[in-house]
């Protein structure tokens, strides 16, 4: 009788980056029923059904991706999550807002269970979530679009699904004469639903000191470190008094890259100041011509290069965010009994370069290439493909 293989599949001879454990070192990892089974020094591949060899290469766990748009068909900007997320390393993606409470449930029944990225939201605090056309203008055009009961209530009524309420401040969505109305509204879904709040901060119709008295320790200010008026530095490029306040009550300062809302001249100068992103994410969308989007492993090698250690920029985008979601237990890292999310990376050495849209271009030695991405303890994506359950 043919004894079962003790695990599923182990990774083997790579060197494993868990911030959250405080690993750096080489370590195999053997994963069993979607989850994390053992992480030791040896682990003998006759014991697992699947043996991946990954010397040389960086293996973390899956990154997080806070900010995203992955309502693919429900919004004309949302990606693909599989197609974006996994070949980047990153098996939880949080959609930003792309829907309201009028609008998620098609969101939540029948897009991102056809997938196997891990997809989670903060709904917009307007009904109809993000919203730029001539129809319904920017979607906070009109406060009509916005009601705090039946998006509290929908949050709460989605728990493990909703994680927050996303108010976009910015001068396309909302009109300065509404804007403090808005931040008050989404303020109320927040501490009426429990959880936290979300605000797009690049190019606020009114002052970011007004947009930061609303936010509290985890809520989260996104495109923080955008090169847009009224943006995290003063005219002299210190970081305003009001941010280090906000910061030292726990506020988050999140990426987002976006390719127009990351200045790496603002960025580098909250560096240098001792000011790093609490957390690095995307908002990954379907770009308009002559933009550049970058995915997750390109803005960890990105903020490395700017001089984040490795360790920090992959915390930055692992244990970070899923202690922000209150999803340490689960996700975040590689120790046994974790989900099994591992991201597999090739270390390339070269000239490379990352650009914003002010012109500006960050240079570095090293860049995160995806090799390999594990999701529920199954090879997901391989060497430049998305793979069918149980292909390896």
């Amino acid at each position: 009788m043919t004894t079962a293989p003790a695990y599923d599949l182990v990774l083997t001879g790579g060197t494993l980056l868990d911030p959250a454990q405080g690993i750096h070192d080489r370590r195999d990892i053997a994963f069993k029923g979607g989850v994390v089974a053992e992480v030791a020094t040896r682990i003998d591949t006759a014991t697992a059904r699947i043996s991946v060899d990954a010397t040389g290469k960086l293996i973390t766990p899956g990154l997080i991706d806070l900010h995203g748009h992955f309502y693919h068909g429900g919004n004309a900007s949302a990606v693909h999550a599989d197609q974006i997320c996994l070949s980047s390393g990153t098996t939880t993606g949080i959609d930003a807002g792309s829907a309201g409470c009028l609008n998620y449930p098609a969101m939540r029944d029948y897009v991102f269970p056809a997938h196997r990225t891990r997809l989670l939201a903060f709904l917009h605090v307007s009904g109809v979530g993000l919203a730029n056309n001539a129809l319904l203008g920017g979607g906070l055009h009109d406060m009509r679009m916005i009601d705090v009961d039946r998006t509290s209530d929908a949050i709460k009524e989605n728990p493990g699904f909703c994680f927050g309420v996303k108010v976009r401040m910015h001068t396309n969505a909302v009109a300065a004469w509404n804007a403090h109305e808005a931040m008050r509204a989404a303020r109320a879904v927040a501490d009426q639903s429990g959880t936290r709040l979300m605000v797009h901060v690049s190019g606020t119709p009114i002052p970011l000191p007004d947009v930061l008295e609303f936010l509290g320790p985890g809520d989260i200010c996104t495109h923080a470190f955008n090169g847009n008026p009224e943006n995290i530095l003063d005219r002299n490029f210190k970081i305003r008094p009001e941010v280090r306040t906000a910061v030292d009550r726990g506020v988050i300062m999140d990426v987002a890259h976006a390719g127009v809302h990351c200045d790496v001249k603002v960025a580098q100068a909250a560096l240098e100041q001792g000011l790093p992103p609490t957390t690095i994410s995307t908002d990954i969308h379907n770009p308009p011509p002559g933009r550049t989007v970058y995915k997750m492993n390109d803005l960890v090698s990105k903020f490395h290069a700017m001089g984040m250690t490795l360790p920090e920029a992959v915390a930055a985008s692992t244990s970070a965010p899923a202690k922000i979601l209150g999803l340490e237990s689960a996700i975040g890292s590689l120790a046994p009994g974790m989900c099994g999310d591992a991201a597999v990376f090739d270390m390339r050495e070269g000239n490379f370069k990352w650009m914003d849209m002010a012109g500006n271009n960050q240079e570095g030695k090293v860049r995160l290439d995806t090799f390999l991405t594990v999701r529920g303890g199954q090879v997901a994506w391989r060497e430049g493909r998305l793979l069918e359950m149980g292909e390896c």
